[in-house]
């Protein structure tokens, strides 16, 4: 059990780091509320064909339908401030920010699953925590008068609260239904959710994309899907903490992408505690 928790985590760990670095780029160039539409396009129109095949619908209840709908709506304004800190923010700093998400996933599973923490895990969570709060802060403003939290970090705040809580409801549903029914399912109703949000901002989901943008927007959810799915397998043969402790090395490419080609530049405290964050993440990884 362990082991396939190990596993399936280290493959999630895989898609999103990908993913993210490939959805900052995308991000930038054509907004979030787009990218939310076309990501979940592709993840849906990805997943169907296996749908007809291995799933059937009857399977769901009219009580699973309705949470569903709940953790898809969390799914939704999750993913809005995601792709809005991809947008605005350093990719160095937002993503081990979002990253850390998996301490909100671990201490639910010890509150409400009754896991426990080793004691590894009990010795990364204060870096975790702390470095968090170091990258969130830019000390150089304090001599401009500037804030000291930009938007970007905000938003990457609110999306690692929300993704933790996300990630665990998907746990649980996932050991109720399988692996594939609660992913595909959130995907297809929050797509639903994206329609009326771009007729009330008036949002024109194909202005200003070209056919390499449409790619890339294609390819973020592939890769996205396929480590939700490997999250929500891992889920549901395994621990979830331990799943979640082993996803935990996913900012690492992003990080290294945001640092080399986009050349972003964090102040000496940022350092720091990208340091303590990442070494508190890795931490989490090992006692999986």
């Amino acid at each position: 059990m362990v082991i396939e928790s190990l596993a399936f985590g280290l493959l999630a760990a895989i898609g999103w780091g990908a993913s993210d670095f490939a959805a900052a780029l995308v991000t930038k160039r054509i907004g979030g509320l787009r990218t939310v539409f076309w990501v979940h396009v592709g993840s849906v129109a990805l997943s169907s064909a296996y749908l007809l095949v291995a799933n059937d619908l009857r399977e769901v209840g009219a009580g699973q339908w309705a949470e569903m709908a709940a953790i898809s709506a969390l799914a939704f304004g999750t993913y809005i401030f995601f792709y809005r800190a991809l947008q605005i923010g350093p990719i160095a700093i937002v993503t081990p920010i979002i990253g850390a998400n998996a301490v909100v996933v671990i201490l639910l599973a010890v509150a409400l699953a009754g896991e426990r923490l080793s004691g590894i895990q009990l010795a990364a969570m204060p870096a975790v925590i702390g470095g968090v709060a170091l990258v969130s802060v830019d000390l150089r403003n304090l001599k401009s008068r500037r804030g000291l939290v930009g938007q970007g970090v905000l938003f990457a705040i609110v999306t690692m609260l929300c993704l933790g809580s996300w990630q665990y409801l998907i746990s649980l549903a996932s050991r109720e239904l399988g692996w594939f029914l609660p992913v595909f399912l959130t995907r297809m109703l929050t797509l639903a959710m994206v329609a009326p949000a771009l007729a009330v901002t008036r949002t024109v989901p194909w202005r200003t994309l070209s056919l390499t943008l449409l790619g890339g927007a294609l390819f973020v959810a592939l890769l996205e899907t396929l480590g939700l799915f490997a999250f929500a397998r891992g889920a549901e043969v395994g621990v979830i903490s331990i799943v979640a402790a082993s996803a935990t090395i996913y900012p690492v490419l992003p990080i290294l992408g945001g640092l080399v080609l986009f050349r972003e530049r964090i102040a000496p405290n940022q350092w720091v505690g990208l340091a303590a964050a990442m070494a508190g993440l890795m931490l989490l990884a090992a006692s999986a």
